[in-house]
């Protein structure tokens, strides 16, 4: 029997205020919503959870001024606390920039700083012709278009950060140039884990 066969036999229509829909028998379905609901759910709470791990964490920080890795414990769960150097992925705002810079805090151009052709001329092939025998004086100005300088953290701006005397400036310039990682392992049993997900889905 071929798929089309099988198509016939498992579509129906289904009435709903007055609109016909049809309707097929999709195995595991049910499951398939349950588990998409209960990530949903999860991925909510642990956000959640994290940002109050990373709030307790970051005191700890700042408290020592330090930014070597501190060990977070909960009864049996251990995880280890990480304050790392900002992405260099992530530009640092013109604000961000700014106040490094105030503070005396290390930044250096980003290697993303570059300057490109603008996309309204890429499929421009008189212009192209005319660029390839000379590109000055012939080219309309916004032809090359720049991203502007864009700046990132360096390896000494987070042990610059916690060198600052003052903790509310101190706390600012961490979070601009740091982000935070708990790496965590679970010390309970499968049914305890079980135990905490349904209180999770229950709340």
């Amino acid at each position: 029997m071929g798929f089309h066969n099988k198509a016939q036999e498992v579509t129906k229509t289904k009435t709903s205020n007055g609109k016909s829909k049809p309707q097929i028998d999709v195995k595991e379905l049910r499951e398939y919503a349950a588990l998409k609901y209960a990530l949903k759910t999860i991925e909510t709470v642990v956000d959640e959870m994290k940002n109050s791990v990373n709030a307790v964490a970051l005191e700890a920080f700042l408290l020592a001024a330090r930014s070597e890795s501190i060990q977070g414990v909960d009864g049996d769960t251990t995880a280890s606390l990480q304050l790392r150097k900002r992405t260099s992925r992530s530009a640092l705002s013109d604000f961000e920039k700014e106040t490094l810079d105030d503070l005396n805090i290390a930044t250096e151009k980003s290697a993303d700083s570059k300057v490109y052709i603008n996309a309204k001329y890429a499929d421009d092939d008189e212009l192209a012709d005319k660029v390839e025998e000379a590109l000055k004086g012939i080219v309309p100005d916004d032809f090359l278009l720049s991203t502007g300088e864009k700046f990132v953290t360096t390896s000494d701006s987070l042990r610059q950060a916690m060198e600052i005397k003052d903790m509310k400036d101190r706390r600012t310039v961490v979070e601009m140039v740091s982000t935070q990682a708990a790496r965590c392992k679970f010390g309970g049993s499968h049914a305890e884990m079980i135990t905490i997900l349904d209180g999770v889905l229950k709340s």
